[in-house]
């Protein structure tokens, strides 16, 4: 008599779909998907109904906030603001780098509208999510006098938008200025904006 066949974690369909979504885009088929992750085609269409539904199941994952974001609205004042915003910056950029291609996918897909149904009824959209983190990190820091009093929502869009941006750039062959470059300029921007230090010019 057979016994129970093992149990394949979910975590390893998601971790052999992602891989084979960046490998080969759109041409992905669920059969690659399910040979990679070691389990039957039939497995897949069980736990996710379409290679879209799959999709956007690794999509969530890869774009919820990291961890590292939650920790770092608990250190402020830890470090000097400089320091803790790079760290800041860095976390986001990893993120974004990492989420960005599959993101594109979706976005690209011939059901796109299938797949972003999927990602923005699930749950609040982990953008969302990003953005909150953000705007926690600059509260935090205005608790203890470090930030003057602002708005943190446009705050952390910028410095979101500035990473995803900086992600979506790397795909262009004209992209210009590398990771350190941009990094050290958005947080000497952040930290303190773009006027003169001229009193003639106000």
């Amino acid at each position: 008599m057979r016994g129970r066949p093992p149990t394949i974690r979910e975590e390893a369909i998601l971790d052999a779909a992602r891989d084979v979504f960046r490998e080969l885009g759109h041409t992905a088929t669920t059969a690659g998907i399910a040979q990679r992750a070691g389990v039957s085609e039939g497995i897949l269409f069980y736990r996710y109904k379409t290679k879209e539904a799959l999709l956007a199941a690794v999509i969530l994952r890869e774009t919820e906030p990291p961890e590292r974001l939650r920790e770092l609205v608990k250190e402020a004042g830890r470090r000097s603001l400089k320091s803790n915003l790079e760290i800041l910056v860095e976390t986001v950029l990893d993120a974004t780098l990492r989420a960005h291609p599959l993101l594109e996918l979706a976005l690209t897909s011939p059901s796109s509208s299938v797949i972003q149904q999927v990602l923005f009824t699930a749950k609040k959209p982990p953008p969302e999510q990003m953005i909150e983190l953000l705007g926690a990190f600059l509260q935090a820091e205005m608790r203890i006098g470090r930030v003057r009093e602002l708005d943190p929502v446009p705050f952390a869009r910028a410095l979101f938008g500035g990473c995803l941006d900086f992600a979506h750039s790397r795909r262009l062959p004209s992209a210009a200025g590398d990771r350190a470059s941009f990094v050290r300029g958005l947080v000497d921007l952040l930290i303190r904006g773009v006027r003169s230090s001229d009193p003639d010019h106000k």
